[in-house]
């Protein structure tokens, strides 16, 4: 039955799809609160580029740019966009994935936790203004010396202790301990660095209305609920980007976004829909780019109810293992279009210590519907009339058949004896809603990590970690919080990866999460790009080129 209700579903999208009429062209903006003078180069030294050759990338994705202010916002799609804006110190390579020096040109470990940043000179902000230590130092410190309210990355950079001035291009960033994932957390959300004097000028909501950095593209103008229009950097310290003018255009309904690549209002889509492949690659000007990215869909659990809710049911290990067992990982993949990897886990390749997880965790679909009864009935189910009850968020527009897999995820449960409320929003009342701590009792989400350490993923289970995790899924665990402490702290690499294999499967064990599949994405583009999207799916479009 639920394979017959998938395929009426595909086909309902794709009339939909062919019936749409393509939106029209973002409108023009209004000019952003107090936004400043851009510098332009003088008449002389200025080379226009001929509007006939100018390369335009008109790019469409489910959400505009939520703050120009890189530590206050956590949303990928914001961050997508602004970090063709900013620069950081360090950075994973756009192509290879490595990590290495952006504002930094090189750097030394003076002993655990003391480190040495060379700063690159020559560099300046988009308003002029010349980068030195004091702007990196101040970037960290408004970070350090902010609050959870100003910036939501505020506890993740708590690893650095103090941020010292040697001189105009030497900085000293001691840490809280000792740190094996040091650069890594340095390049972390809201790693973009911003100038001093143009934040004590604007403040903070000056700075979140109009960004100001050192990166590839300028902001010339945007709306937060329809388009964002940069401008190449001609003085970038990494060279002028091949693209002359970047459009980022918010288009929330996947199949809209398909139907204005195929009449040209955009050149690049992101989460396109397996049943829109083949009439993409159909257009002989247009091609479907798939990856597989490093983030993983799973269910945040609620072990304990949110504000006004006297019960949840997941609060019971074996109601959370009864979920786990429901849920046939593969079919989801397929629904996606075939390409993921089934797991139990976030530490997945390319993550360092992921191959230390023995038994694997990774590539397992431990999908046993009769199990999943069992556990049922050992919960005090099915004597109880009807099954538990059980809420289900999710959402759409942001990646590869959102809303199709938890209306899935629905279906599964109900098969094993579940009763099942499913409240689909739309993302950005999703995000506002739900994602903030509103989470009743099965939240499904997309999460990424960074493939140069696998300290984001120990954060994300580490109860003791500021209030971000607890108001998802408001779990705590002493022998969790343990084993994330040691880990945190090995800077040995052979004795960090076995403490991350007894971690990952305590984890799996205790179900603050139940992952499902590390994800596929699928971008539309016109056949003469040439880029290949990096693992973190991050639309950073300086290494994008042509092939005309």
């Amino acid at each position: 039955m639920r394979k017959l209700f998938m395929l009426l579903a595909g086909l309902l999208v794709v009339s939909f799809v062919l019936s749409a009429c393509v939106a029209p062209a973002a409108p023009a903006p209004a000019a952003p609160a107090e936004a400043p003078a851009v510098e332009e180069p003088a008449e002389e030294d200025a080379a226009p580029v001929e509007e006939a050759e100018k390369r335009v990338l008109i790019v469409a994705q489910g959400e505009g740019v939520e703050s120009w202010d890189p530590p206050a916002g956590w949303d990928s799609a914001s961050e997508w966009i602004e970090m063709n804006v900013y620069d950081c110190l360090v950075y994973p390579d756009r192509d290879t994935g490595e990590m290495v020096g952006w504002l930094a040109e090189s750097w030394e470990a003076l002993s655990d936790t003391l480190w040495q940043i060379n700063l690159r000179e020559g560099v300046k902000f988009h308003n002029g203004d010349d980068f030195t230590a004091e702007d990196a130092k101040y970037s960290i410190d408004r970070i350090l010396n902010g609050s959870k309210e100003e910036f939501i990355v505020y506890d993740q950079w708590s690893f650095v202790k103090e941020a010292r001035i040697i001189d105009d291009y030497t900085l000293e960033i001691e840490t809280t301990k000792p740190d094996p994932a040091f650069l890594s957390e340095l390049s972390g959300t809201g790693c973009g660095v911003v100038s001093k004097d143009y934040v004590e000028e604007v403040g903070n909501d000056g700075l979140a209305n109009f960004g100001i950095g050192t990166g590839p593209f300028k902001v010339v103008d945007y709306d937060r609920e329809s388009f964002v229009r940069l401008a190449a950097n001609e003085d970038w310290w990494g060279g002028k980007p091949e693209i002359d003018e970047l459009i980022f255009r918010v288009i929330p309904e996947p199949s809209t976004r398909v139907a204005e690549l195929l009449s040209g209002g955009v050149n690049l889509t992101t989460g396109v829909l397996p049943q829109d492949w083949e009439r993409i690659e159909a257009d002989p000007n247009l091609k479907v780019q798939q990856f597989l990215t490093d983030r993983v869909y799973g269910l945040t659990i609620a072990h304990e109810p949110p504000p006004g809710v006297d019960a949840v049911a997941t609060s019971n290990p074996d109601i959370r293992a009864a979920i786990d067992y429901a849920v046939d990982r593969q079919e989801l993949i397929d629904l996606a279009g075939g390409f993921g990897v089934p797991t139990l886990t976030r530490l997945t390749p390319p993550i360092p210590c992921n191959d230390a997880v023995d038994p694997p965790l990774y590539n397992v679909n431990p999908y046993d519907p009769e199990k999943a009864k069992e556990y049922l009935e050992k919960a005090g189910y099915p004597d109880v009339e009807g099954g538990p009850e059980i809420v289900l968020h999710g959402t759409f527009g942001q990646y590869i058949a959102q809303k199709e897999i938890a209306e899935t995820i629905a279906a599964m449960l109900e098969e094993v004896g579940f009763e099942v409320k499913l409240d689909i929003r739309e993302f950005s009342t999703f995000r506002e809603t739900v994602y903030q701590g509103n989470n009743e009792e099965l939240m499904l989400q997309s999460l990424g990590n960074f493939t140069t350490d696998p300290w984001l993923y120990i954060l994300n289970y580490d109860s003791r970690f500021g209030e971000r995790i607890p108001t998802r899924g408001r779990f705590s665990n002493p022998e969790i919080d343990e084993l994330a402490a040691q880990a945190n702290t090995a800077m040995d690499p052979d004795e960090r990866c076995s403490i991350l294999n007894e971690f990952a499967h305590t984890v799996a064990e205790f179900r603050p999460t139940i992952e499902l599949f590390q994800m596929s994405d699928a971008l539309g583009m016109s056949s003469n790009i040439e880029w290949i999207p990096p693992a973190d799916g991050n639309l950073m479009m300086v290494n994008v080129g042509y092939n005309d």
